[in-house]
C-alpha cells in the first residue's frame, strides 16, 4: 500500500480537524485511509500547530487539536508552500500545471474560472 504524497497528509489532516472539531490525534490517525506511523501523524499535528494551522491545549497526557479561526479557510500557507517548493513560488505555473493535467475539468469548471479571472481583473483595477 502507498504514502500519502507531499502536503497530501497535511491536507487530509486539517480537512479531519474541520470536520471533528477539536480531536485527538488519535482520532485523526484512525480517519487515515493509508495507514502510516502514528508518531507521523502526530509529529504533523505538532508542525501544523508551530505553524498557527491548528490550535492546542494539553488534555492529561495528550494534547488536543483544532483549527485556528484564522485558517478557518482553505489552508494559504499550505498551498503557498507547496506553490513555492514545486512550481518555483510562480502561481501561473502551479495553476497552468492543474488545469492541464486535471482530466475531470468541465465545461462548466472552466467558465467559473474565467468568471474568477475576470473579477480578479476588476478588482486589479479597482486597486490600481
Amino acid at each position: 500500500m502507498g504514502k500519502l504524497g507531499f502536503g497530501e497528509l497535511e491536507l487530509f489532516i486539517l480537512k479531519v480537524i474541520r470536520k471533528l472539531g477539536k480531536t485527538s490525534v488519535r482520532d485523526v490517525y484512525e480517519k487515515l485511509p493509508i495507514k502510516g506511523s502514528y508518531t507521523t501523524v502526530m509529529t504533523v499535528m505538532s508542525r501544523l500547530a508551530e505553524k498557527g494551522e491548528l490550535l492546542r491545549e494539553k488534555k492529561g497526557k495528550h494534547y488536543i487539536y483544532w483549527i485556528s479561526s484564522q485558517t478557518s479557510a482553505p489552508s494559504k500557507t499550505i498551498l503557498k508552500r507547496i506553490r513555492d517548493k514545486l512550481f518555483g513560488g510562480k502561481g501561473l505555473s502551479m495553476l497552468s500545471y492543474l488545469i492541464e493535467t486535471d482530466e475531470e475539468i468541465s465545461e462548466q469548471d472552466l467558465k467559473e474560472i474565467e468568471k474568477l479571472i475576470q473579477k480578479r481583473r476588476e478588482e486589479q483595477k479597482d486597486h490600481g
